[in-house]
């Protein structure tokens, strides 16, 4: 295998394993209940203090990117990851299973700055398209999401003691191969960080540079916005397929779920062999968003809203890929790219928090709400994407060649840019 493949199956594998440890828990809510004690409140503060911990810790993440090498930030924060999985085996009251909750959940918010500057620098290291990279970043995604379930009802006889044990074991394993996936390159110390010369191909004149945290701001709300929808659907399509079902739903949403996902998983990497506008891959996700959400709406027929969700889902994977493109690409316009991927992060992560509390709010007012709401809002951002268009071409979404890779090529390897490596002028080029 060429080394530019094995590093980029290590940065994968991590993917995986990340998100995989992200759903794995889910099955296992019974038991936390009996050795720990874990009531109600307990098991709701078990997910909450993950995510709001992983959330919170990905600027610090993303601070440390810029300023030592991402390969060691990668490595001690899956070894922090790791910690957390193992206290979590050996908890047997409450507060030891919060606390080792909330060690899991900062490993893996100061490790997602590291495998988006890991990424990036494959890309231009390599001269590997964004989009390929993005797609299978996606993919990645999305299969260690169905893997943590399967793997916790596969090891149901070993328990879960011994299955986050061994989880530990991996992820620790998975540290060491970010080190080797990820191109070891010293950051910029504060003191040495000056202006880089304009290339000599670069443009005479140009537009006032873009603020790197005004892109991070927008491709964050716009991860949050996607991820906000789907957390909010995850409570919401059990209790709606279940009205629509005469007897026991739960065929019936596992199907409609397994059949999303594998949608979204395919659309990625599908997608991601094509150098489409990020401008036109947000158009075209908004607009898959809500015709299926307002298909939701109109039957809790399952056979309908299986269908509704697949067209969702692939409005999904667009966003999910506009969005980190976008955000990787954002690397060829300034040196605080890590810090960049930490407040994408942060903004991204508040939709997991948001999304269930605003469905299940929403559901409660009335059954169609939720889905017919937020349809209504994702065409809205359409229009407003539409209009800001006609107005300016310096949307992401501009340059011919995708990724880090075609923006170097086209300034220099360091020349400032005025905007992501996308968002320069028509036409385009995680």
């Amino acid at each position: 295998m060429k080394p530019g493949r094995r590093r980029i199956a290590l940065l994968l594998a991590a993917v995986i394993s990340v998100n995989a440890s992200y759903t794995v828990m889910i099955p296992f809510v019974p038991d936390l209940e009996d050795r720990a004690g874990a009531g109600p409140v307990v098991v709701a503060l078990t997910f909450a203090l993950f995510a709001g911990a992983k959330a919170l810790a990905q600027p610090v993440g993303g601070w440390w990117v810029d300023r030592w090498r991402a390969d060691r930030v990668a490595m001690l924060s899956m070894l922090t990851a790791a910690a957390g999985i193992a206290l979590t085996a050996l908890a047997r009251d409450s507060a030891t299973l919060l606390t080792a909750r909330v060690v899991w959940g900062i490993g893996e918010g100061l490790v997602s700055p590291a495998l988006y500057a890991g990424m990036t620098a494959l890309c231009r290291q390599h001269e590997i398209p964004t989009s390929r990279m993005m797609g299978n970043f996606g993919s990645a995604a999305v299969a260690g999401f169905l893997l943590g379930p399967l793997i916790a009802g596969a090891a149901v006889p070993v328990g879960l003691t011994g299955l986050f044990l061994a989880g530990a074991v991996i992820t620790a394993a998975t540290a060491v191969g970010l080190v080797l996936a990820i191109p070891g390159q010293q950051a910029p110390q504060p003191d040495e960080e000056t202006e880089p010369a304009p290339a000599a191909n670069a443009p005479a004149a140009g537009p006032a540079p873009t603020r790197w945290w005004v892109w991070a701001l927008l491709l964050g709300g716009l991860d949050m916005f996607t991820f906000l929808v789907y957390s909010a659907l995850e409570p919401l399509l059990p209790e709606y397929l279940s009205s629509g079902a005469d007897s026991s739903a739960r065929t019936v949403i596992s199907a409609v779920f397994v059949a999303g996902l594998a949608v979204s998983g395919l659309a990625m990497w599908l997608l991601g062999r094509f150098t489409l506008p990020l401008r036109t891959l947000a158009a075209t996700g908004l607009g898959f968003t809500a015709v299926g959400l307002c298909a939701m709406a109109a039957t809790a027929h399952f056979v309908a809203v299986g269908l509704s969700f697949m067209v969702y889902m692939f409005g999904y994977a667009t966003l999910f890929l506009t969005a980190r493109r976008g955000i990787v690409e954002l690397k060829a316009a300034t040196s605080d790219d890590g810090k960049a991927f930490g407040l994408f992060g942060l903004v991204s992560d508040l939709g997991n928090v948001l999304g269930p509390l605003l469905g299940v709010a929403l559901y409660a007012v009335n059954h169609r709400l939720p889905f017919l709401l937020l349809g209504a809002v994702s065409g809205l951002v359409l229009l407003a994407l539409a209009a800001v268009a006609r107005r300016r071409t310096g949307l992401p979404g501009a340059a011919a060649k995708s990724g880090p890779v075609a923006g170097a090529k086209a300034r220099g390897a360091d020349a400032p840019a005025a905007v992501p490596a996308t968002t320069a002028a028509e036409p385009d080029g995680r």
